[in-house]
C-alpha cells in the first residue's frame, strides 16, 4: 500500500480544529487507499494522543520533540497549551527544561526544524511515500512540505483550513507583512490546494485574481467520523431537568468576550436560571481568556470544563448536551470559520445555534434549522438564548436534516479529498 505523509501541528492530543480534521482524515486514509505516516507535534504526560474510534489508527505516528509535563498548569493556561497558542507566563517559577518544553510547542522555526530532520528520516525509510499532506496553519508544515515535495518528486496536497494571514485583507488591499509574504508564496506555487469551505476558496480567488487557478482549489469539508463512541445511539431517558449547553468559543476581540459574557449574565438574571438548572461545558481558543474574564464572577460556577480530556471529552459533551452553541468574533476571518466540534454537534443530531457574523458558521446553522445572533450585540446573544431555552423548554428544537449530515460524514468527505487527489498529475 502506498503511503500518505501528514505533516501538522495539529494533532491529538491537541484540541485544535485542524488537530480534529486532521485526526479524521489520517484514520480513514486507509479506507481511500493510503497508509498515514505523521509528523505532529510533542505529546503531553497524562494524555492519550489517540482519540477512541472504530477507524484505522494510526501506526506511525512521529513526535518533533518529547512530550510536555503540564502536570503544574492551572485550567486557563493547560487549555491555552492544548490550543498551540503561546503558554503566558514563560518566566513562571518552572525548570529550565521545562520551560523549553513549552517552547517546542509554540515555537514554529524550532518545530520546523525538528520535522524537517524527521521528514528527511521517513523518506529514506519508506521509499513508498508518493504523497504529501501537510496542513496550515500555522505556516511550518506547509513550507516543509513545499521543499520536500520538490525535492523527492513527491505528489502533494496543501491543506489551508483559515486564512494564512490573519489580517485577512480585502482582495486589493496591500500588505507586506511576513505572513502576507507566505501566503502569497504558498498559494501561487502551482500545487493542489484544499480548503474546508466556499467562502475561503473564493476569497483566494478573488485576492489573486488571474494568478490563483480555480480548478487548483477544492472543497473538501469538515467531517464527522461517526466510528466514534460519542456518536452511538443512545438508549431513551427521561426528559432531562438541566439545561446543558456546549459551546465552542473561538478567540474573541475583547468588546465580543464583554458583549457574551454580558448577554449570559443577562439572560440568566433576567429568566431566574437557578445554578443547579444550567451547565455550560466549554471548548475552543477563546476558552482560556474566558476564563480568566469570568473568574471572579457567578457565572464560573455554572462552567463545566476538563481540560486533560483532549477530543473524546469534548465529544461526550456534545452528546450530552441540549443543544450546541458556536461563539465566533465578529472580524473578517471568522466568516471564513467553520467550528470542527459544530460539525461533530450536526452529525450526533443536536440543535444548533451560533453567535457568529455572516459567513459559513452562521450559513450552516441556518440550513441546519438553528439560530444565530450577530457577534457584539449583547441584546441579540441574549435574546438567542431565551429562545433556544424556551424552545428546549417544550421540546421544540430540531435536528439538521438528513441531507446536510450525509454532507458532512467522513466517507462523503473522504470521497471528495479522493476526487481531489485523483485529478492531479502523478509524478
Amino acid at each position: 500500500m502506498s503511503k500518505v505523509l501528514i505533516l501538522t501541528r495539529n494533532f491529538p492530543p491537541y484540541v485544535t480544529g485542524g488537530a480534529s480534521r486532521a485526526w479524521k482524515f489520517a484514520t480513514n486514509f486507509a479506507a481511500i487507499g493510503w497508509e498515514p505516516v505523521v509528523v505532529a507535534p510533542p505529546a503531553i504526560t497524562g494524555m492519550s494522543a489517540v482519540v477512541s474510534s472504530g477507524a484505522n489508527p494510526v501506526k506511525e505516528l512521529h513526535r518533533t520533540a518529547p512530550e510536555i509535563d503540564a502536570g503544574e498548569l492551572d485550567a486557563a493556561t493547560r487549555c491555552t497549551l492544548l490550543h498551540g497558542q503561546e503558554v503566558p507566563g514563560m518566566n513562571l517559577p518552572f525548570p529550565g527544561k521545562q520551560v523549553r518544553q513549552f517552547k517546542s510547542v509554540t515555537d514554529g522555526p524550532l518545530w520546523q526544524k525538528s520535522a524537517a530532520a524527521t521528514v528527511e528520516q521517513l523518506l529514506e525509510q519508506y521509499p513508498e511515500i508518493d504523497l504529501v499532506y501537510a496542513q496550515g496553519p500555522p505556516l511550518e508544515p506547509l513550507m516543509i512540505a513545499l521543499d520536500v515535495a520538490r525535492k523527492h518528486s513527491l505528489n502533494l496536497m496543501l491543506d489551508i483550513t483559515a486564512p494564512l494571514d490573519p489580517a485577512m485583507p480585502a482582495p486589493g488591499a496591500s500588505r507586506s507583512s511576513a505572513a502576507a509574504k507566505a501566503e502569497e508564496l504558498i498559494l501561487l506555487s502551482g500545487v493542489p490546494l484544499l480548503t474546508p469551505n466556499r467562502f475561503l476558496k473564493e476569497y483566494f480567488l478573488k485576492k489573486y485574481p488571474g494568478r490563483l487557478d480555480y480548478n487548483h482549489v477544492t472543497i473538501v469539508p469538515p467531517a464527522f467520523d461517526p466510528s466514534h463512541p460519542a456518536f452511538r445511539r443512545q438508549e431513551s431517558k427521561t426528559p432531562a431537568t438541566v439545561l446543558r449547553i456546549a459551546m465552542h468559543v473561538e478567540e474573541l476581540p475583547k468588546a465580543d468576550l464583554k458583549a457574551f459574557l454580558s448577554a449570559l449574565e443577562a439572560w440568566i438574571r433576567t429568566d431566574g436560571i437557578a445554578a443547579s438548572g444550567l451547565e455550560l461545558s466549554l471548548s475552543g481558543t477563546g476558552v482560556p481568556e474566558l476564563l480568566r474574564r469570568a473568574a471572579k464572577k457567578p457565572i464560573r460556577q455554572l462552567i463545566v470544563i476538563d481540560e486533560t480530556g483532549g477530543i473524546d471529552r469534548e465529544l461526550e459533551a456534545c452528546r450530552d448536551a441540549s443543544f450546541f452553541c458556536a461563539v465566533l468574533g465578529s472580524s473578517a476571518a471568522s466568516s471564513a470559520i467553520v467550528p470542527d466540534r459544530l460539525v461533530d454537534a450536526l452529525g450526533m443530531g443536536r440543535p444548533l445555534c451560533a453567535i457568529a457574523p455572516e459567513g459559513e458558521t452562521s450559513r450552516l446553522v441556518i440550513e441546519s434549522g438553528g439560530m444565530i445572533a450577530p457577534a457584539g450585540n449583547a441584546g441579540a446573544i441574549m435574546e438567542l438564548f431565551r429562545s433556544m431555552a424556551s424552545a428546549w423548554s417544550f421540546g421544540n428544537l430540531q435536528a439538521a436534516p438528513d441531507y446536510l449530515r450525509e454532507k458532512h460524514a467522513i466517507s462523503a468527505v473522504m470521497q471528495e479529498l479522493t476526487r481531489a487527489i485523483a485529478s492531479q498529475p502523478l509524478r
